[in-house]
This record gives structure tokens, sequence and C-alpha cells, in this order.
């Protein structure tokens, strides 16, 4: 019997421990619901993408965002914490990457790289807000979808000084 007390004891506290308040988490910020969106790319998963929900109606704490992984797979975190708040989101995806950059290496052999050119390989209409085909609604019980963004780009986007 005291075993039993001593393990319902000790679940008890893991789980209080477990889910408790974030001392950072501002007091205003609303209820977060999880959100997982999959990103293909050719039908491919699209990994290093920066998935973007932004909210149809102003919202305090702004966008909410995450990487996708080597599986195409984002979850969605706001204003760094894990989930999404209920409502209708536009949804955005970007890959970008420097191409051409020197790289150097610091007295400390910190690596640094410099100059290049910084390229979009994700289709324009679906890095904007306003042009995006892509949308979700975040219920009380999450969200989860899948995109396909189309055939890769390469959009010049700027040089890098250096």
């Amino acid at each position: 019997m005291r075993t039993i007390l001593l393990i319902t004891f000790v679940v008890i506290l893991a789980f209080q421990a477990g889910c408790s308040k974030d001392p950072n988490r501002p007091d205003d910020l609303p209820k977060l619901y999880p959100v997982r969106i999959t990103v293909t790319q050719e039908e491919k998963p699209l990994e290093g993408a920066t998935v973007t929900l932004s909210s149809k109606t102003p919202m305090k704490y702004g966008s909410c965002s995450a990487e996708t992984n080597a599986s195409g797979v984002a979850v969605l975190k706001t204003y760094g914490f894990c989930g999404v708040p209920v409502g209708q989101y536009a949804v955005t995806v970007e890959k970008r990457g420097i191409e051409g950059a020197r790289e150097s290496t610091t007295e400390d052999g910190l690596t640094i790289q410099s100059g290049g050119k910084v390229f979009q390989y994700v289709d324009t209409q679906y890095t904007n807000e306003n042009s995006s085909p892509c949308s979700i609604d975040v219920t009380e019980k999450g969200a989860k979808d899948a995109f396909e963004v189309g055939a890769p780009v390469h959009v010049f986007l700027m040089d890098m000084a250096g």
C-alpha cells in the first residue's frame, strides 16, 4: 500500500511540475492549441522552410511560426510557446538560402560567412499572406493540415554585403 501511495504522489508531483505555468509566459497570452503543418514541394518533404500563420483578425502577439523538419513538418509556436490561438489564419511558406558566400575563420575559431546572394526557393505566391492560397482554421481541438507548394524556384532577392 505504501508503494502505491508513494508512486501516486510522485506521479502527481511530476504532472504538476510539467504543467505548471511558465513564469515567462505573458498573462494575457490566449490559450494555445497544437497546430502541425506538413509542407511538400513536388510531393517531397520540404525541409528548412519557415511556415507562418497570419491571423485574419488583429492579434496582439503577432504571427505564429516554425521551421519544417526533415519530414517537412512544422509544429507552430506563438511568441515562443507551443501552439496557436483559436482563429482563422493565412499560411505562408518561405525557404531562403545564401549562395556564393565566402567563409573565413576568426582568431577565436568561429566561421563567418560574408557576401553572397540571397535566393527564395518557394514560389512567391506562397510567401505573402495576401496571395497565398493556403489557409487554416484553428479550433479548440487544434489543427493539422498539409500544403504542396509546387515546383522549386530560384528567385534572386538581394546581394549580401561583404
